[in-house]
């Protein structure tokens, strides 16, 4: 077969199938990959109790598996897997997530304003399930390894009890979308005195920043950038990477301002497990956060998990035949 390996994976389900020479015929046709089918790719064959022949084809680089020849072909004409091989390649990951790369699934960098004219913005460390907020580094590994809360105190600069001055809640590892994907939820208040929460996808390969899930994995599988997709002029690294406390963004002002009146200074800090239950049930555990400027629609876990259970449906067949695959020229 032209130098490209076959490999039988489930070769007891050949059992189940009868042995009348012309379904042989079909199996060992069944066995040779397409042409078309890059190498490295893994092919899986099943039959149905109906009899009807399904394959799924899937990239050895992203792992997405497609049951059809057009969809692998649009998959690989969107170069999607070169993206991922340059990225690792060149380690083009961003610095501010790797710096973060310490910080553990769960936890959540949050970002609030505060000090006496509400000019300074402050960085917290949030374990969503306990609700405990901490300042530094060192005080989250403690509470990893040893279970010992450090005190949150900002001397009375910064408020978190509430969401008046909440700016952004940044997540190192955002659900549905490949690792090193930052997500941000920014925090706004309209005139209405309403609370917008806006989540912002950005690929740490391309920088292309996405407003909503969908449309970020829209670009992971097809390599398509939707229209409203951009590439911030501000990158959440030039925004957030400072130590505790910093002089305000002036692009973050406008994020403080309610029927043109800034926000009062805070009057008191909180302790660390003083993390409002609606901050981060709704917006973390939840994750059920999203635009609600109505101009996208909001980020919803549900979609993200009847999409795995989609894929996961359609790869349990009554019956598995084999699983062929090209040699990797990356192994």
């Amino acid at each position: 077969m032209d130098g490209k390996s076959v490999v039988p994976v489930k070769e007891e389900a050949m059992d189940h199938i009868a042995a009348s020479s012309e379904e042989e015929e079909d199996i060992e046709a069944l066995s040779e990959p397409p042409d078309w089918l890059p190498d490295g790719w893994i092919m899986e064959v099943y039959r149905g109790e109906d009899g009807t022949i399904n394959r799924y084809y899937t990239s050895p680089i992203s792992n997405y598996t497609f049951n059809m020849k057009s969809e692998v072909l649009e998959y690989l004409f969107s170069q999607a897997d070169e993206r991922i091989l340059e990225s690792k390649e060149s380690g083009s990951e961003n610095t501010f997530q790797k710096e973060h790369k310490w910080l553990p699934k769960g936890w959540v960098m949050e970002i609030r304003a505060g000090g006496e004219k509400m000019d300074k913005m402050y960085k917290f460390y949030v374990y969503a399930k306990t609700g405990v907020r901490l300042i530094t580094k060192q005080d989250v590994l403690l509470y990893i390894n040893e279970a010992k809360v450090s005190e949150c105190d900002t001397n009375g600069e910064c408020d978190t009890n509430s969401e008046d001055n909440l700016l952004a809640i940044v997540d190192f590892h955002p659900s549905g979308v490949p690792e090193g994907w930052v997500k941000e939820l920014v925090f706004r208040k309209t005139k209405e005195g309403l609370t917008r929460r806006d989540p912002y996808y950005t690929d740490p390969a391309s920088s292309y920043t996405f407003r909503t899930l969908k449309c970020a994995l829209c670009f992971v599988e097809t390599g398509k950038v939707s229209k409203r997709a951009f590439i911030q002029r501000i990158s959440v690294h030039d925004l957030y990477s400072f130590d505790k406390s910093t002089d305000l963004h002036e692009s973050l002002r406008t994020r403080l301002v309610v029927n043109e009146t800034p926000y009062r200074r805070a009057t008191r800090s909180s302790r660390s497990r003083g993390t409002s239950q609606i901050e981060h049930e709704q917006i973390v555990n939840s994750q059920q956060d999203g635009d609600t400027s109505g101009s996208d629609s909001p980020y919803d876990l549900e979609e993200e998990r009847s999409k795995v259970e989609r894929v996961k449906a359609k790869k349990q067949p009554t019956q598995g035949l084999l699983s062929v695959q090209r040699q990797d020229p990356y192994s």
